[in-house]
């Protein structure tokens, strides 16, 4: 996708209306230069009496009655001023309006196309992107783009316009002294592009600079447990001030740069106005050229170079937006998952993973998962226990289809997951992961953020197995409790908890506990693990945990080591078999026989 490509398809909607614009900033820029011509029109042709040879000035004496007719009624001219006043407010207001409306509106279609293109990025590009990065892409670059066509982009115009427009005036007034005055226009847009070309380090700098600062004080925010528990306070402030007070210092050098630019910019364009007036006034001496028109050529060489240092900058920050959307096509031009084309069988049956193996796909050679062979019957409980690093979690994310296999397959029911869509494979699976996320909502709008329609019958059944309604019952509001962030409010155990009832609230056919319960502990571990055995003619569970006392009531426990399944059988049966679920279990015992002799 070109850059060309990416801004018209959100510039389309509004292309009628923008080249409207356009035209409105053209009769805008010319409007501002004739009012200055009809002052002349008054000085040399009415009060003075001298002949009319300028083409416009002839119409309009024309079109308002002739010289003696104006002069006698004065009020004629005093009506064409306020006329061309009013109509250049109105196409002044409409060049705004359209702007504001085009730039919001091409801004909230690339942000909502982002949005949903970031949601739709398969897994692994998303843990691999770095978040910081995607939300200022989302937020600072969109706003560059909005910036441009809110503003930048017709002012390049209006420029251009009025320069174009004031330099055929003046040449068709007095050629020697329209050389005098283009002779600056050059030079302060030169001036004016290399300066701002210049000072896009110091720019990026001071950005950047914020971006630090930023993420410092979200640091700290969500942190503030950790920085309250270990009384950090001062250690963190002493930080932020120093990142302030580099963000202070690259911006304090930019804004020096930007007065050291806007005063020798001022001083260029007045020693072109002054050079005008000193000519000038030698060529009305002579007699070459009229107090009108001398007053039309100081206008306008003060109009032109004042917008010219614009242009310059406005030309430089159109680098910037290449920049934004060369960022924000990077994003775009990422592969997004498909989650609709496929088969929605039913997958309430076996689960089998038929030699499966895994690696990620930038490490071909380290290979996590090797070879899996297992079933998992329809209804059964199967616990999977391991050291940390051991494969266990890259399992689900294989069933669930965040990652696909590199050799082998998965079946559920006899379907390969591999033909069935990927939407409809996830919600028929439900996860509770090791670290819940909770959103800023209240604890009811949480429980039912897979399905809104859900009655709260429903919602308070899934809590009483999770073995959080009691607790939720004790807080002010109850379910409307509103969480906070990521859930700050709660302890991790009631986040836990929560997270696991609103898993349950979807009637999934296959539930799996990812280290779930290891935030809870071991009284309400065994409590929910009883609840849950009222599901077990209708869910296939599969419960990856560290704990053997979770493990130990299931039908199957397999254990993995280094990627590969190295014991299989239930509880007993891997107590006799001596291994490492044996010293799992030894060792576990040891640790709660000594806590309960020391109390």
């Amino acid at each position: 996708m070109s850059r060309f490509t990416f801004i018209n398809k959100y510039l389309k909607p509004y292309r009628v209306r923008f080249c409207l614009i356009i035209i409105a900033a053209v009769c805008y820029a010319v409007l501002a230069l004739l009012a200055s011509l009809v002052f002349s029109f008054i000085i040399d042709n009415i009060i003075q009496g001298l002949p009319i040879d300028n083409p416009f000035l002839q119409f309009l004496n024309h079109l308002l009655g002739g010289q003696e007719y104006i002069r006698d009624h004065l009020w004629i001219i005093a009506l064409a001023l306020i006329a061309i006043y009013a109509i250049h407010a109105l196409l002044m207001y409409y060049r705004y309006d359209g702007q504001a409306v085009i730039s919001e509106g091409m801004v909230k279609g690339i942000r909502e196309d982002l949005y949903n293109h970031i949601q739709l990025m398969p897994f692994a590009n998303q843990v691999r992107a770095k978040t910081g990065d995607l939300i200022q892409r989302c937020t600072s670059d969109v706003e560059t783009v909005r910036r441009f066509f809110a503003g930048q982009c017709v002012e390049i115009i209006v420029i251009v316009a009025s320069a174009l427009s004031a330099l055929l005036i003046l040449y068709s007034i007095n050629v020697s002294l329209a050389i005098v005055a283009s002779i600056s226009f050059p030079l302060i847009f030169v001036y004016s592009y290399v300066f701002f070309s210049k000072i896009q380090k110091q720019f990026l700098a001071s950005d950047e600079m914020e971006a630090v600062m930023t993420s410092k004080i979200q640091e700290t925010l969500s942190g503030v447990r950790v920085v309250k528990a270990f009384h950090r306070e001062k250690y963190e402030l002493d930080k932020f001030l120093d990142i302030s007070g580099q963000y202070k210092n690259v911006t304090y050098k930019m804004i020096e740069s930007l007065g050291w630019y806007w005063g020798m910019s001022y001083l260029i364009c007045n020693l072109g106005i002054l050079s005008v007036i000193l000519f000038g006034i030698f060529a009305v001496q002579d007699g070459s050229l009229t107090v009108g028109n001398f007053t039309v050529f100081i206008t306008y060489q003060s109009t032109v170079l004042f917008q010219l240092r614009q242009l310059g900058r406005i030309l430089s920050d159109f680098g910037r937006l290449m920049v934004a959307i060369d960022r924000l096509k990077e994003i775009k031009e990422e592969p997004v998952e498909d989650l609709e084309s496929g088969e929605k069988p039913d997958l309430d049956g076996d689960i089998i993973f038929n030699n499966v193996s895994f690696h990620y796909a930038d490490d071909p050679n380290t290979e996590i998962l090797k070879n899996i062979a297992l079933t998992i019957k329809k209804g059964e409980t199967l616990a999977i226990i391991g050291p940390t690093g051991s494969g266990k979690s890259s399992l689900v994310q294989l069933l669930d289809r965040l990652y696909e296999p590199s050799s082998g397959f998965i079946s559920i029911n006899g379907h390969n997951i591999n033909t069935v869509a990927k939407g409809y494979l996830r919600r028929n699976i439900g996860i509770v992961l090791q670290e819940p996320f909770l959103f800023s909502k209240s604890i009811y709008d949480n429980l039912k953020i897979a399905d809104p329609t859900l009655e709260f019958a429903a919602v308070e059944k899934a809590t009483r197995i999770a073995d959080v309604h009691d607790v939720i019952t004790t807080f002010d509001q109850g379910y409307d409790t509103l969480v906070g962030e990521k859930g700050v409010t709660l302890s991790g155990g009631q986040k836990q908890r929560i997270a696991i009832a609103r898993t349950l609230v979807n009637n999934s056919k296959i539930l799996v506990f990812d280290d779930s319960l290891s935030a809870v502990d071991t009284e309400t571990d065994v409590h929910i693990r009883h609840a849950l055995k009222s599901l077990k003619g209708d869910a296939t569970m599969i419960i990856i945990t560290q704990r053997v006392l979770t493990a130990m009531d299931a039908d199957m426990i397999v254990v993995i080591e280094d990627g590969v399944i190295t014991e299989k059988g239930n509880h007993q049966e891997l107590i006799n078999n001596n291994g490492l679920y044996s010293r799992i279990n030894a060792i576990q015992n040891a640790v709660k026989k000594e806590t309960v002799n020391e109390y």
